[in-house]
């Protein structure tokens, strides 16, 4: 499914960009969403079924996640996540858009509008950090460890307690399974690789960099977030010249996942200029 765009160093990147035929000749702003560290975008059609047809929308996996090329000879970094996103927005015609990132995608964000602020309209991070310590790190070479096994039970085990709320996980029998059960075609050699570039975020800055942005800047984080708490979202806001910050309250890390009503909200209330 989707279509395969080629990158400038030749990596094929899965994306979906969907525009009605009304808004193909206008300069209507669109919305694009960043993936978290595991997600397939298929993930976020959820939260756009009643703004399809108001904006276009566009999809995509970052290189090594899922259907995308993870070519051992060429980059996997935040900064080329950025270039491939900047090239894509060209490659589409798009000059400005509005950017919705979770996690891993909300970093990526935002160091996107460090490198390319002139297209960003304005942007929402959800359960986000600008820089890792070592408790972070360490949980993050956990979810290593546990793709290099290439069992999805393992794998799932390995990061369950970091990404959900003891509620949610509580609520199901059996949740390690039918999470399991999902990653048919997952990239685990691509999962290590991102984890890789994750674990070198501090190298970027971005904490100090994101300060001089100009675009306004909605934080998401959630109330038990054990992978990124919520005092790496508020430092983030702190930072800003333009910026909100919210708390999904009983919640994990996921909660994309875990609150799908109230981050469909806050979504569709993004899009259409809540602050204002």
């Amino acid at each position: 499914m989707g279509n395969t765009f080629i990158t400038s160093d030749g990596a094929g990147i899965k994306y979906e960009y969907y525009i009605t035929k009304a808004f193909e000749h206008t300069n209507k702003i669109p919305l694009v969403f960043l993936n978290g560290i595991f997600m397939h975008y298929e993930s976020w059609k959820l939260f756009t079924k009643d703004i399809s047809e108001k904006m276009p929308l566009l999809f995509h996996n970052f290189r090594c996640q899922w259907d995308s090329d993870c070519e051992e000879t060429k980059e996997c970094s935040f900064e080329r996540h950025v270039q491939d996103l900047k090239e894509l927005l060209d490659h589409l015609g798009i000059k400005k858009a509005k950017f919705v990132g979770t996690s891993y995608g909300g970093e990526v964000a935002m160091l996107f509008g460090v490198f390319y602020p002139q297209y960003v309209e304005s942007m929402m991070i959800i359960t986000s950090t600008a820089r890792t310590d070592k408790v972070m790190e360490s949980k993050a070479m956990r979810w290593k460890d546990g793709a290099k096994t290439r069992n999805p039970e393992s794998f799932v085990h390995s990061w369950l307690t970091d990404v959900y709320s003891e509620k949610y996980i509580n609520s199901f029998d059996n949740l390690v399974q039918i999470i399991s059960s999902r990653l048919n075609g997952f990239n685990y050699r691509g999962a290590e690789r991102l984890i890789d570039a994750f674990l070198n975020l501090n190298s970027y800055d971005l904490l100090n960099r994101i300060k001089d942005v100009e675009f306004p800047l909605v934080v998401v984080s959630a109330e038990f977030d054990r992978i990124k708490p919520k005092s790496f979202s508020q430092e983030i806001h702190n930072s800003l010249k333009k910026g909100v910050h919210i708390t999904i309250p009983d919640s994990g890390h996921a909660v994309v996942v875990e609150k799908p009503k109230e981050i469909g909200w806050l979504i569709r209330n993004f899009t259409f200029d809540f602050w204002k």
